[in-house]
């Protein structure tokens, strides 16, 4: 982890920027106190479902608009 003072974070964003993004952990100390940790964000899983139709909650015989209507249950 490296550690830099908001002054050379907001001069040298796009090399901080550049560097977070190739795996880099960064401190920033503002007046020597730490402050914020910037980290590299995790890409977000991707979720499989396969079977997504087959574990939906039965539609009852109603329309979605009904269906809608009762799950917000007199709330608008």
């Amino acid at each position: 982890m490296k550690t830099i003072s908001v002054r050379e974070m907001k001069a040298h964003w796009a090399e901080v920027e550049s560097q977070v993004s190739a795996g880099e952990t960064f401190e920033v100390v503002n007046r020597g106190r730490p402050t914020v940790r910037i980290v590299p964000a995790r890409p977000r899983p991707i979720l499989k479902w396969e079977d997504h139709l087959a574990t939906a909650l039965p539609s009852k015989g109603r329309s979605a608009e009904e269906t809608v209507d009762a799950d917000r249950d007199g709330r608008w």
